[in-house]
């Protein structure tokens, strides 16, 4: 199953954030995270992405969001990424 891409409004509701104040900020981090999984998958995120890389982007920008002194990345992201990585040797 494929969803579309990440959107501000997801991003508000599964952080479970009702006003405006933080919209710049959290669209911000929108792109972050998927250049992040860009990374990690060495590809490029198609239009339409599989449901746990879109899970992928919301924890990352979750964990962008709440934890802003650097701490390490969940595991549970690479977890949910690891099956569409493309591994370039």
């Amino acid at each position: 199953m494929a969803d579309e891409p990440v959107s501000l409004q997801e991003v508000k509701t599964y952080l479970r954030i009702d006003g405006e104040e933080e919209d710049s900020l959290l669209a911000s981090l929108i792109p972050v995270a998927r250049e992040h999984c860009e990374n990690y998958l060495n590809a490029s995120l198609p239009t339409e992405v599989p449901t746990p890389v879109k899970q992928a982007q919301l924890l990352l920008i979750s964990h962008f969001y709440e934890q802003r002194s650097g701490e390490t990345i969940p595991p549970v992201v690479y977890a949910l990424l690891a099956p569409y990585r493309n591994i370039h040797w």
